[in-house]
Formats: C-alpha cells, structure tokens, sequence
C-alpha cells in the first residue's frame, strides 16, 4: 500500500471511529430524553426529510399521540415539546444515514484508486453488512418499544452491544491500517489470554450497563459503595426471581433491577482489578511508544469510568441525569477502544 494511500484511508477510519462514537453517544441523549419513540413509523429513504411545515408536524405529532407512552407519560404535552423528542430522534437516524454514506463514498473511491489489497477489502466489507444488522435492529428495537412505555431492556442492550462490537472492529481495522501488522510486544500467552478475557467481561459489562439503562436500575440504589444501606440488597434473596423486567420494562421489579446493579457493580471492581494487574504485567513487555501510551492510559481510563458510573449513580435521585449517564457511555466507548489498541499490539505478528 503507498504511504499516502495509509494515510488517506487512515484518516477516512478514524473519521468513521468518530462518527460511529459521536452515534452512539447521541443514542445515548436519545434514550435519555425519552426521544426514541417519538418516530413511530421506519422510512429509510422518505424518512431522510423531516415535517417542514405545521400540518406535516401536527401529523407527526398525531401519531405518537395513538402510542402508549404518550397516554401513559406524556399526555397533555405540546408541540413545542414534541419537537424537541422529534429532533433526537431524527438527529440519530440521520447521522446512521450519513454515515452510511461517508464509508460508500469513501470505500468507492479507495477502489476506483486501487488503493485497497484483498485483505483490506475483506476486512472493511462486513463493516456495511455490520451497519445494516444495528439498523434493521434498532427499528426492531423501536417497534417493540411503541408497544409499550418505553424499549424493552433486552433491546436497548442488544443494540449497545452491536453498535460497540462494530466501533471494537472498526478501532482494530484504523490500527492495522495505521500500524501494519508486525511484532510489536512480546507478551506470553498468558498475558494476551489475560487481555482477552478483559475484553470479553467488557463487552458483559457493556451488556448489563444496557439492562440497567434500559431497567432505570439506578433509581433503585443511587449509594455507593453500598446499596440503601447494604452490601447485596436482602430483596435479591427474599423476592421471588422474575425475568419480566428484562423482556419488558417494570418500574416495580424490584429484584431485577437488584439483580442487574448487583451484576454490574461487581463486574466493574472485577475489570478494574485485571486491568490494573495487567498493566504491572505488561509494563516491561514492549519499548514501542505507541503501545506504551495506550498501556499507560488503561489504568487511568479504567478508574475514570468506574468514578464517572459511580457519580451518575449519585446523581440518579428521581431522575436519570443525562449529562452523567451520555459521559458514561462515552468513558466506556473510551476504555473498550484502548482495550482494543492494546490487543491489537498484543496478537499482531506477520507483516502486512
């Protein structure tokens, strides 16, 4: 690959690892504001203009008056503030769209210049087929939703981790661009098991940060470092165990949204200790700058994630409190893209 190709393409990967995190971050907002709902109907291409006049908003508006989270929380509510719902949601299909388009237009170009080898293509290609899953889900997860008051949490989830797994690939994709493939380290094979392992608790705990958003869990129990006054909430074992707060969102299942907190928490301390074990037995692996960089920021990302959940924990008194909730997600989109960084230092031997 000419340099200048590496670089162009390079910086075409990273606009996209920014444009898939600035996506998910304005999900975030999205279901934080209880916006997601506020388009009832799927339109991929007439979808693309928003109403541009009052009888166009007055429809809009109409139609998410028949749903049941309008009847149920939002009755009496005005235009003004439909709109604000409206354009949240509106603003996270367009920005997929958009990016959509910047990577075909961008993939199109580079094979009109020949600048991609065979390898490169088919590590690029599943990330359109990867686009298309989250949004054909995420509609999925919207239809399940206008069923009821609000996304089911299993949903929410699912469509976090997807879109995470595909920023995950698309980080590792920029890194071999960037770096090539070479030997980088010379770590053991228990250290890169370690570092898989870190990225495989990641993701579960990607996955159960979904179920409480979703479950509003932190409502629950907005202490730390205990729970209203204990270590393990008595209810987890004197309530009886229900599944229906996951498949369906349940303000009064108290034992979900014990169970999920609990799940989560601990697997928090638990990330934070083998990263920090990492980290001692990384630190003389590798005198490459690159990966030292990365590895020196692991700890600090890892302990400023946990302190930004247990701050939006704080702050859940009656309200799940936007500004907390979007800076957690950002930190976790953070720390899985350096966990990735790492890895791939880790596992890269042949040459490129």
């Amino acid at each position: 690959m000419p340099p200048i190709a590496r670089k162009v393409i390079g910086a075409w990967l990273i606009a996209g690892c920014c444009m898939v995190f600035f996506q998910v971050i304005i999900g975030g907002v999205t279901r934080l504001t209880e916006s997601g709902l506020s388009i009832t109907e799927w339109k991929p291409i007439k979808g693309i203009v928003p109403p541009l006049n009052e009888k166009e908003w007055n429809d809009e508006f109409a139609l998410y008056k028949q749903k049941v989270q309008y009847k149920v929380i939002n009755e009496g509510m005005s235009l003004s503030e439909f709109k604000w719902i409206y354009f949240w949601e509106y603003f996270h299909r367009f920005w997929a769209r958009f990016m959509g388009i910047v990577f075909a237009v961008g993939f199109g170009f580079f094979l009109y210049k020949k600048w991609f080898d065979r390898n490169l293509i088919l590590r690029i290609l599943p990330l359109f087929l990867w686009g298309g899953i989250e949004g054909v889900y995420g509609w999925y997860m919207v239809s399940r939703g206008l069923r009821g008051i609000y996304v089911p949490p299993i949903h929410l989830s699912m469509h976090l981790v997807i879109a995470l797994s595909l920023f995950a690939y698309l980080v590792w994709i920029t890194v071999y661009v960037l770096r090539g493939e070479g030997t980088f380290t010379r770590p053991s094979p228990a250290l890169r098991n370690l570092a898989t392992a870190i990225i495989l608790l990641l993701f579960v705990q990607i996955f159960f940060g979904g179920i409480v958003s979703g479950m509003k869990a932190g409502l629950s129990y907005p202490t730390w470092p205990d729970m209203n006054g204990s270590f393990i909430p008595a209810s987890l074992f004197n309530e009886p165990a229900t599944s229906i707060g996951f498949t369906t969102y349940n303000a009064q299942d108290d034992w979900g949204r014990t169970l999920i907190q609990v799940l989560h928490r601990f697997t928090a301390y638990i990330l934070v200790l083998l990263v920090v074990v990492f980290y001692f037995k990384a630190s003389k692996i590798s005198d490459d700058r690159p990966f030292r960089i990365g590895l020196n920021l692991f700890p600090l990302l890892i302990l400023l994630q946990a302190t930004i959940g247990i701050l939006t924990l704080l702050h859940c008194i009656g309200h799940i409190p936007v500004l907390w909730g979007v800076l957690h997600q950002a930190g976790a989109m953070l720390l899985l893209a350096n966990t990735i960084f790492i890895y791939f230092h880790l596992s890269a031997k042949s040459s490129q």
